[in-house]
């Protein structure tokens, strides 16, 4: 787990929703925060706590036993779980998949899978739910398709230190930050792309049963000619360039093509076509002989107004075309 992530986490720590060294309490407190179970109290002193924050609509909790626990949970059945300990260690079986969580190891736990965790004495573990709902709406979203071959599951096992796993951390705590947003206009807005990136990364990183289906899904019928209009862009950046000239290139309406750069890349055609000559006028700077002209290298890359190329220039890459040209 990344340090930042940990100590982001820690700030959760204030006001608990409960606290409480009776195994009774404790065992009713954590049903009703998540779903009905057998505990087992296996040795040490009870010394349990539950924190918890909304993330739009998502539930992030930190909870601790004290005493290491046994607790049978059966299915979650409406929420998947994603838990990793801040301290201590679990195993953490989830139907057939077996994880030794640490804090570089977290668990997945797919809503139809029968969960039994065992938890060491002082483990303190981070909780994540997200409704089935929310997932397999993400899912249609995203694959454009059923779940038609039973449920979504997950592998269990998700390493902290892997590429994918510390992007999940950045997205998590880009949901926290957001937290200090609440009451203004735009919070529920930015918690909800938040939330909905979390998902998206969640389907596309962490193997499951329909990972195949959906990397290898074909594309929208809008969105083929799109490879096409890229590189045609990109061949001909230099030129004078226009929508409808775009279009005729890769068969598309101008209407269709403006539709799929939105959708595909959040821009309009144009936009795209000056970032790529954006891209291509940095790297010629960059490589530029001794005695080389910024005029020329604009020009070549496709931008007739100086004075335009080095706002847009500079506002991209936060230094003036000359300064790169410098080195």
């Amino acid at each position: 787990m990344e340090p930042w992530f940990r100590n982001e986490l820690q700030q959760l720590c204030q006001a608990p929703l409960f606290a409480s060294a009776d195994p009774h309490e404790t065992r009713m407190r954590t049903g009703a925060a998540f779903k009905e179970h057998e505990l087992q109290w296996n040795g040490g002193a009870v010394d349990a706590a539950l924190y918890r924050t909304d993330l739009g609509g998502l539930e992030l909790f930190i909870l601790r036993y004290g005493a290491a626990v046994r607790v049978e949970a059966g299915r979650l059945g409406h929420f998947l779980l994603f838990q990793v300990p801040l301290r201590g260690v679990a195993r953490i079986r989830v139907g057939s998949q077996c994880v030794e969580a640490a804090p570089g190891m977290g668990a997945l736990v797919s809503p139809t899978e029968p969960l039994q965790l065992d938890w060491s004495e002082g483990c303190e573990q981070v909780l994540l739910k997200i409704s089935r709902e929310r997932i397999e709406q993400a899912w249609r979203a995203l694959s454009g398709s059923e779940l038609d071959s039973g449920p979504l599951v997950f592998d269990a096992a998700m390493p902290m230190s892997s590429d994918a796993g510390r992007a999940w951390q950045h997205h998590l705590g880009a949901l926290l930050a957001s937290r200090s947003l609440a009451g203004l206009p735009q919070a529920r807005t930015l918690l909800g792309a938040h939330e909905q990136t979390l998902i998206q990364h969640l389907l596309l990183h962490q193997p499951s049963n329909y990972s195949e289906r959906l990397w290898q899904r074909p594309v929208p019928a809008p969105h083929r000619f799109l490879r096409a209009a890229d590189d045609y862009i990109r061949g001909h950046y230099a030129q004078p360039l226009s929508p409808v000239e775009i279009a005729g290139a890769c068969g598309a309406s101008v209407r269709g093509l403006c539709a799929a750069f939105r959708a595909h890349y959040h821009c309009s055609p144009m936009e795209y076509v000056r970032q790529v000559r954006l891209e291509a006028a940095h790297a010629a700077l960059q490589a530029a002989a001794p005695g080389a002209q910024v005029t020329d290298i604009a020009l070549a890359c496709g931008f007739a107004h100086l004075g335009r190329f080095a706002a847009l220039y500079r506002a991209r890459y936060g230094r003036s075309p000359q300064q790169t040209l410098k080195g």
